[in-house]
């Protein structure tokens, strides 16, 4: 509410009636997002390679989402204020798709990847078999 400049003006409440809807439609948008964000996360393990990752459903604003730190507090916001004010604001949805998409981008070198040891089961590569002199 806060990047979308939605505070009640009087006391800088979040929760007031002009923010219903948005917080109607907020647990869906955060089940996409999340979803979409999940391989970014160092929460996830990818420990079980081919099978894709089933995060639970964003039922309510309370429930905990299961990204790290970084991406709840610095990525999400963005992406979900982009998407709540798709139809409202299409100008400042714009934006913060871009901004969302940027930071992905930007620090997809700082994001957590992993890492497996493979082991050579055809033994050492001669150049001379590949082209090479």
């Amino acid at each position: 509410m806060s990047l979308m400049d939605e505070l009640s003006i009087s006391e800088g409440l979040t929760v007031h009636a002009d923010t219903r809807d948005f917080r109607r439609r907020t647990p869906a948008i955060l089940t996409v997002l999340t979803s979409e964000l999940y391989k970014y996360s160092d929460t996830y393990d990818g420990t079980d390679p081919g099978v894709r990752p089933v995060l639970p459903v964003v039922e309510d604003m309370s429930q905990k989402i299961e990204l790290d730190a970084f991406l709840a507090r610095t990525v999400l916001p963005y992406g979900l204020a982009a998407h709540l004010l798709a139809e409202e604001s299409p100008s400042f949805a714009a934006f913060f798709m871009q901004r969302y998409q940027s930071l992905i981008i930007n620090h997809g070198s700082a994001i957590p990847t992993i890492t497996k040891n493979i082991t050579n089961l055809y033994g050492r590569l001669n150049p001379s078999h590949m082209g090479g002199r």
